[in-house]
């Protein structure tokens, strides 16, 4: 038996399974993923995923935001924003002015702004 060969479809297993599941993760476990994954494999999927259901990382501030459901709906920097607070772990709102610049997102949070 090649025992390298082994290795690696088990690998290719659950690393595709991983994906499929990750997709029914709720938020908080994916910041739970992101923030105590640093630099795996684990950490890029939860990136992918959160950006995917709109949020983006604010940088100057180190926090993940995404615009507040149901508030202004103006385009534009200066909105309400909802951000997740790692201290507290949970969900807040607060009105913002951001520098598009500094904001890491997905081709689909980009049209979201």
């Amino acid at each position: 038996i090649n025992a390298e060969y082994g290795k690696q479809w088990y690998q290719r297993r659950v690393r595709g399974s991983t994906v499929d599941r990750i997709k029914k993760y709720g938020d908080d476990l994916l910041f739970w993923l992101y923030y105590n994954n640093i630099g795996t494999t684990i950490q890029l999927m939860a990136i992918q995923e959160l950006q995917n259901r709109g949020w983006m990382y604010y940088i100057p501030e180190k926090i993940w935001i995404s615009k507040a459901v149901g508030k202004d709906p103006a385009k534009g920097p200066y909105s309400v924003y909802c951000w997740f607070d790692v201290t507290n772990w949970k969900k807040s709102e607060r009105e913002m002015n951001i520098d598009l610049d500094k904001v890491e997102y997905s081709e689909q949070s980009k049209y979201r702004l």
